[in-house]
């Protein structure tokens, strides 16, 4: 019996449920208890699979618990990649490489398992002094200053220690940050061990910074985000006399929009130290120990500004920084600094959604399709992205609609760049209904997509360091640095409803 010709051919990577935002990289988190474990698998055929299950068998980590749910696709066709997900409780996971173990079964055929790595963080924070620390198996990164751009027009009184505190939700744009990073163990020579052998250490930070504009948003909903969140508090200081907007919507989703502006804004310091090479390795680089030395810390302290003015997904922007590089040794202190203005290469030129002008409600689903541009005229396609859209009614409640290039169901081809999803407006009546709201009228739509680290398992560290995932690439919002008007949300598209 032939075995069903799929693969994992991109590593999972963590959604995280209440803002349904991947974290940075698609690297899991334990402060995060909550999180999807989502990936593409694909039909690496030349012809259609029929009747496929797909399950996860297991996570090599008992701490970490998945709640079991099997996918049943009548059909998946040659290339084409499907998104499943898996809902899993990490507050008790380590932290490390893991092993997942996912099963693919077509009709006629014998299973097949795919064993995939994903990358597990543990991130805590003190609640005295407000330092973060992230452990990896290569050690643990400590972040004790992480001042933030924010929207100083909505801080209120807090208590006694502090004359003010911020915002719940953000946008959190990085203005200066502290990061040691105590190396396990301590090495000899001029380069440490990269976390996980495969990311920068700047993608640590950036999952603090992440984690911690998360459990703002979830504080927000949930009060102190207990249900949510093993890690409490949130940014202690706001610098400067720039300010952010801050999103604001209606109903539920709204927490869906901050966790994009965060994902936006956090990821600008990723930025700021550069794709190529961070700065703890161009640090390293700069500052080779002596004979027999051994560097037992190292830390870099930054300082980031926007000269082009708010980072937004999609765009070239600029990010100004300054940073100081210091190794510590078993003998000596080597330090280097440098300053430079690089520019964001996660870049894309939109997005065009298509819709029909008018829709009757309980006649079929309402079908939207979307193409992400990437720059120079070609499209992002199939496992590329992880995409959504968020479809308003007209009073203003919103509905999270996946978006897929698989072929599946209204999907018209696989791969071809064009994203779709769909909605039965039959059942979001009755949620109207219940809330006393309009079916018919104008609904209006916003989509927005994360592209996906591609590195594979053969690359050497240093090159899949490169590689990086998780940034938006496409946004109905926009960041601006003027406090007196909320984050622009911008319709894409509108249809009109009719019953």
């Amino acid at each position: 019996m032939a075995v069903t010709p799929m693969e994992i051919r991109r590593r999972p990577f963590s959604v995280e449920p209440f803002t349904n935002v991947m974290l940075p990289d698609g690297i899991f988190d334990t402060a995060l208890k909550k999180q999807r474990i989502t990936c593409y698998y694909t039909n690496m055929s030349g012809a259609t699979l029929h009747q496929v299950t797909i399950y996860l068998e297991g996570v090599g980590d008992p701490g970490i618990v998945p709640v079991a749910q099997t996918y049943v696709f009548p059909e998946i066709k040659a290339g084409a990649s499907v998104r499943v997900s898996w809902l899993a409780d990490f507050e008790h996971g380590t932290p490390g490489k893991k092993l997942v173990s996912i099963i693919a079964q077509a009709q006629g055929m014998s299973l097949v398992r795919a064993l995939k790595n994903i990358f597990v963080s543990q991130t805590t924070r003190d609640p005295v002094t407000g330092e973060f620390t992230c452990v990896v198996p290569e050690g643990t990164v400590k972040v004790s200053k992480l001042e933030m751009i924010g929207p100083r027009d909505e801080w209120r009184p807090c208590n006694d220690k502090r004359k003010e505190c911020p915002p719940d939700q953000g946008p959190w744009v990085p203005s200066k940050i502290t990061m040691t990073v105590h190396p396990n163990p301590a090495y000899a020579g001029t380069h440490g061990d990269l976390p996980f052998n495969d990311p920068w250490w700047k993608i640590v930070a950036w999952i603090i910074a992440a984690i911690a504009a998360i459990v703002a948003i979830v504080a927000a909903a949930l009060g102190a985000g207990t249900a949510s969140t093993t890690v409490g508090g949130t940014f202690d200081v706001s610098t400067g006399s720039v300010s952010c907007c801050t999103p604001k919507l209606e109903g539920l989703p709204e927490f869906t929009v901050a966790g994009v502006a965060s994902a936006i804004a956090t990821g600008a310091a990723i930025v700021g130290m550069t794709d190529d090479k961070d700065c703890f390795r161009r640090g390293q680089e700069a500052t080779p120990p002596g004979a027999g030395e051994l560097t037992v810390a190292e830390k870099v302290e930054a300082t980031f500004t926007y000269p082009g003015g708010a980072p937004n997904a999609g765009v070239a922007y600029p990010v100004h920084i300054v940073w100081k590089y210091a190794r510590t040794t078993n003998a000596r202190v080597y330090t280097h600094e440098a300053e430079e203005t690089p520019t964001n290469t996660h870049v894309s030129d939109g997005v065009i959604l298509d819709v029909p002008a008018t829709h009757h409600a309980f006649a079929k689903p309402l079908v939207i399709k979307a193409r992400f541009m990437r720059k120079g005229g070609k499209l992002f396609a199939g496992e590329d992205l992880y995409a959504f859209c968020m479809l308003a009614s007209p009073d203003g409640l919103f509905f999270f609609v996946p978006l897929l290039d698989d072929g599946i169901d209204e999907d018209a081809q696989a791969n071809d760049g064009t994203y779709t999803g769909s909605i039965h407006l039959e059942k979001v009546y009755r949620i109207l209904l219940q809330k006393g709201l309009k079916l018919e009228g104008l609904w209006k739509i916003y989509a927005f997509a994360q592209d996906v680290n591609d590195a594979t398992p053969d690359m050497l560290p240093e090159i899949a360091a490169t590689r990086i995932g998780g940034f938006v690439v496409a946004s109905a919002l926009d960041i601006t640095f003027d406090p007196t008007l909320p984050c622009p949300l911008k319709a894409q598209a509108t249809v009109m409803v009719v019953a």
